[in-house]
């Protein structure tokens, strides 16, 4: 009688899992500033999409209001009070490495929204709307990621 020799099927099953995981290996990378600075600019996104949900349901201005020389950024109600953000806080600091750059057609470092959700760049009511794009640019490394707000309607992209 011959004895048949071969692999069982535990043997081929963890030789499947260790070429999977050498295979995977390579695409793989560590979060690094790319990641960050992407992801800084979404959570400023959503602050800004905030600023403006609150605006709109409590039918009142508030401004997202951005501290030059600080990479901070704070929520403000009409009475030039401070919200309290997702995070808990009321003042929301860029990670570090990450800080902020051009600031384009936003002339008093803020953006405001009355309760209908349509931008302004002023505090003031009625105040200056928003009559082109504005732009909020974070930089980290020779890496730029730009957040965008469109006029009338506010919508807000991170580019």
């Amino acid at each position: 009688m011959r004895k048949i020799q071969g692999f069982t099927l535990i043997e081929v099953i963890i030789v499947i899992v260790i070429v999977s995981i050498l295979a995977v290996a390579p695409f793989v990378s560590m979060p690094g500033s790319g990641l960050n600075l992407s992801g800084q600019a979404q959570l400023l996104a959503n602050d800004i999409r905030y600023t403006q949900s609150l605006s709109m349901t409590k039918a009142q201005r508030y401004r997202l209001v951005i501290t030059a020389g600080s990479n901070s950024y704070q929520i403000l109600n009409t009475a030039g009070t401070a919200v309290r953000l997702a995070s808990g806080n009321t003042i929301a600091t860029l990670n570090s490495g990450i800080s902020f750059g051009t600031l384009t057609n936003l002339p008093s470092s803020l953006i405001a929204f009355d309760g209908d959700g349509i931008p302004y760049t002023t505090t003031g009511s009625p105040g200056t709307a928003l009559s082109a794009n504005a732009s909020i640019a974070l930089q980290s490394s020779g890496s730029t990621t730009t957040v965008v707000i469109t006029p009338l309607t506010g919508k807000v992209n991170v580019q």
